[in-house]
């Protein structure tokens, strides 16, 4: 009876894992056709990829009027606020095709790699940002000393 119930307990298990519907290949590859703009889905992703947007906005703004012309920050902030621009534009787009309904371009699978990505380039300049960046600093604060004073003397 016990060894029963055990089994059932662990078939109940595996069928509720089975019917999750995020696990399943056809919830990332299908779209199930057109939505409204107020469905939670289609709203959440247009708050997501219009952040990563206005993300990558500010950074460039940032770089542009606040840093001005530091060549070892604006190597990781032109980049980074590109790609965000880039990310949350591409984004939004198909996020708008997922919600008309087009069925391969509207497909979860890539707003879940757009996503994923934007995220991912934003870890990547941050690190950077981090761990790179105060060498590169002292590196070029060493070469504009050096070329301050020892072209003067040629």
């Amino acid at each position: 009876m016990l060894n029963n119930n055990y089994i059932k307990s662990r078939t109940n298990i595996i069928k509720d894992i089975i019917s999750i519907q995020i696990i399943q290949p056809a919830f990332w590859f299908r779209n199930q056709g057109a939505a409204s703009f107020l469905s939670v889905e289609i709203l959440s992703c247009l708050i997501f990829f219009g952040t990563v947007f206005l993300l990558g906005v500010f950074v460039l703004v940032f770089n542009r009027w606040r840093i001005k012309n530091y060549p070892p920050k604006n190597k990781i902030f032109g980049p980074a606020g590109a790609g965000l621009l880039a990310f949350g534009i591409a984004g939004v787009i198909f996020t708008l095709i997922r919600s008309q309904g087009v069925s391969f371009l509207g497909a979860r699978f890539f707003l879940l790699v757009i996503g994923l990505v934007s995220v991912a380039w934003a870890f990547y300049f941050l690190r950077r940002y981090f761990r790179d960046l105060p060498a590169q600093i002292v590196k070029y604060e060493a070469g504009a000393l050096k070329k301050k004073y020892l072209s003067k003397t040629t």
